[in-house]
């Protein structure tokens, strides 16, 4: 029964695709009764208590929770998730939910104040087998949130003959080298012909379907974050509300590339790994900061740069 269960609750996943919390939080629409899902490290508690009690025949009985910090998302908020222990569906639940540990959530919220997000959790559990299958280029990243680094890309290769700067000032190479020269210097790294120019409405500056990881051919959408802003890249310098992110994310990709001219902060990982894990819609997503960006232009001897 538990095993149809976990097939019944992969198909509907996968059939209703609900948003991750991070998505509501970067959004602003986060509200009480809204289905979410979550995947990140949770510190639970509670269960010791519930087993002392147990014996005991004490009444009535204590509740369990697990919670996680959010400060990637909103600085100082976190999530609790409490249960009850007669919900738990096999006996190892009561020592995968004791301590830290890396689980997946779909839940509900039902209160959102002082910076605390309660909710009641549907599920709780470590990833589903079958959701991930670990022969997929999804399920071979799973364990790094589904973040995939420059040197994992084919075409980016020899970024690895290049050793990582050891300042900050060397991003100053980057200041005076504008956005278009960087996306031209990425085009002809990957092989792309096509190079549209800039407008509006557009959802990633480059897309290609000649990128390739560990040989298979996959499709890539690239946004560029040039100089005109020369300093860390946090949410706020991705329009409103982070929307550039929203929008990279409806492009049909496999992969979404974010690169910038300087250092990218963990609020944009963040962000970045909340659109990815959304699980009827998994993608890979990448990070090329300006040191990587520094390291792939000399590698391949671009934008005047040389190794």
């Amino acid at each position: 029964m538990l095993a149809s269960f976990k097939d019944a609750l992969v198909e509907w996943l996968r059939a209703n695709n609900p948003p991750t919390l991070g998505q509501l939080l970067l959004k602003d629409t986060l509200a009480s009764g809204v289905l979410f899902t979550f995947y990140t490290n949770f510190f639970c508690r509670g269960l010791p208590q519930v087993h002392a009690a147990l014996i005991k025949g004490k009444v009535p009985m204590p509740m369990a929770e697990a919670y996680a910090k959010l400060d990637d998302l909103r600085s100082g908020w976190r999530v609790s998730f409490k249960f009850h222990h007669e919900h738990l569906t096999s006996s190892s639940a009561w020592s995968q939910l004791s301590g830290q540990k890396t689980l997946f959530v779909l839940g509900a919220a039902t209160s959102i104040k002082d910076n605390l997000i309660e909710a009641i959790p549907w599920v709780i559990a470590t990833p589903i087998p079958n959701l991930l299958a670990p022969t997929t280029l999804i399920g071979r990243q799973w364990s790094s949130r589904l973040e995939v680094f420059p040197e994992a890309i084919d075409c980016f290769a020899k970024i690895c003959e290049v050793p990582p700067g050891k300042s900050v000032s060397d991003l100053d190479l980057l200041r005076n080298i504008p956005e278009r020269e960087v996306k031209q210097a990425f085009a002809e790294i990957i092989s792309e012909a096509h190079v549209p120019k800039d407008w509006g409405g557009e959802r990633s500056d480059l897309f290609s379907s000649r990128v390739t990881i560990d040989g298979d051919r996959i499709s890539a959408a690239f946004l560029f974050k040039g100089p005109a802003k020369f300093r860390p890249l946090t949410n706020a310098g991705l329009g409103k509300n982070g929307d550039q992110i929203d929008r990279l994310f409806t492009e049909p990709a496999d992969l979404l590339v974010l690169q910038h001219c300087h250092e990218i902060t963990s609020s944009v990982r963040g962000a970045m790994r909340a659109y990815a894990q959304q699980i009827g819609a998994l993608r890979l997503f990448c990070l090329i900061d300006g040191h990587d960006t520094l390291r792939l232009l000399r590698a391949y001897g671009k934008c005047g740069l040389e190794s």
